[in-house]
């Protein structure tokens, strides 16, 4: 009974969060299509969602689902005020705050998951993030369709996506969990130095996780990269409009991402997640650089993002899963806690890069610079895979 709720609970979170996720892709494209913010502004956005991560370290909500819940209705409230709000300030700082809460809410809910879906947890968790994805080829057409029409339609549709995500809070607090009651009050310089002395002991007492984690980062600021360049090179170079862009990242990367998802699930369960994880990276490495080759044929635009939906598919599910393929019997929490502080970390620092180099040398060389990291992440992580598959099959 208990896996049977979290089974639906997991669904209708997807289902459910997924307008607001959608329109949440279109944010840099709506501060500098229609509330005219600055390269400044859209750079700030872009390093302040990863940055306030690690702040989301510190999230305590009182226990696993009431971490879950009230971070669900933190992240969706701001929304629901767009419609008497027209400022760009604002939106960007409801982009910062929706990621926060977003990523706070995480380690909490992969646990949950852990403890009551303890078989085939990965299948779930890919097949209910690919409908969510699925649902969101839809929903990016009809919102890009709209955002073409009227300027400023969007604030009504942050307002209904907002009041629709709220509405994933009632199946999340039906979830059956047991609590652990904390009776030692701990001291704030504890509380604050904790999880990174926690963090820290795992690096260095778990190589696997370790190597794991450096391709990860790598491949992650890669990403991160080109994230300031992706809005100007599509309005500046390209003259994307809404509907073409949701093109890309509804039906282009949508397809991409729900059609790969059963295949990355079915090959996790029998795969080290370090083989998977180096193989991910490559795919996604070859995002910016086809997305480069749209200047010549604007076909390489939806390939590349149809690609990126693939690698993305693998990426999603071994980034949320890690946690859980690492801590074995553990609390997932810890080993989760680590994925989502050094997001944080590598934001502080790629996008920044990224908008120097930007105003420096153009998008075109950083997209190119972001591909070159990704595919070394993943070479690098699956010559380590090989050179402890070699170590393990001569020394045993």
């Amino acid at each position: 009974m208990s896996e049977k709720i979290t089974r639906k609970a997991l669904l209708w979170s997807n289902l459910l969060s997924e307008p607001l996720f959608t329109l949440y892709g279109f944010i840099s494209f709506i501060l500098y299509k229609d509330l005219g913010a600055s390269a400044f502004l859209i750079s700030l956005v872009t390093i302040l969602k990863p940055v306030v991560t690690i702040l989301s370290f510190y999230w305590k909500g009182g226990g696993l689902k009431k971490n879950v819940l009230w971070a669900g209705f933190f992240m969706r409230a701001p929304f629901l005020l767009c419609p008497w709000i027209d400022s760009a300030w604002f939106l960007a700082a409801a982009a910062v705050n929706y990621m926060f809460f977003y990523r706070a809410a995480i380690p909490s809910w992969i646990e949950i998951l852990k403890r009551n879906m303890p078989e085939k947890r990965e299948r779930m968790f890919s097949f209910s993030s690919a409908l969510g994805y699925a649902e969101g080829i839809g929903l990016s057409l009809a919102m890009g369709g709209l955002l073409d029409q009227e300027a400023g339609l969007w604030k009504q549709c942050f307002f209904g996506a907002a009041l629709i995500g709220l509405c994933s809070l009632y199946f999340q607090a039906r979830l059956p969990i047991l609590e652990k009651k904390e009776t030692d009050k701990v001291p704030l310089k504890e509380r604050m130095i904790r999880p990174w002395r926690d963090s820290w002991h795992l690096i260095r007492t778990r190589p696997d996780f370790a190597r794991f984690q450096w391709g990860f980062m790598l491949c992650g600021f890669g990403i991160m990269l080109i994230q300031p360049a992706l809005p100007i090179f599509a309005v500046d170079d390209l003259k994307i409009s809404y509907l073409e862009m949701a093109a890309a990242i509804s039906i282009a990367k949508g397809l991409g991402f729900a059609l790969s998802s059963p295949f990355w699930s079915r090959w996790m369960e029998k795969t080290p997640i370090d083989k998977m994880a180096g193989r991910v990276f490559l795919i996604v490495g070859l995002f910016p650089v086809m997305l480069a080759m749209s200047l010549w044929n604007g076909w390489w635009f939806y390939g590349a993002y149809f690609l990126y939906g693939i690698g993305q598919g693998g990426s999603h599910l071994v980034w949320h899963m890690s946690g859980p393929v690492f801590a074995g019997k553990e609390d997932s929490s810890r080993y989760t806690g680590v994925n989502v502080v050094l997001a944080g970390i590598r934001g502080a620092v790629a996008p920044s890069l990224g908008g120097l180099l930007l105003v420096a040398c153009g998008p075109v060389p950083v997209l190119v610079l972001g591909g070159v990291l990704c595919f070394y992440s993943g070479i690098r992580l699956i010559q380590n895979w090989n050179q402890q598959l070699w170590v393990n099959n001569n020394f045993q």
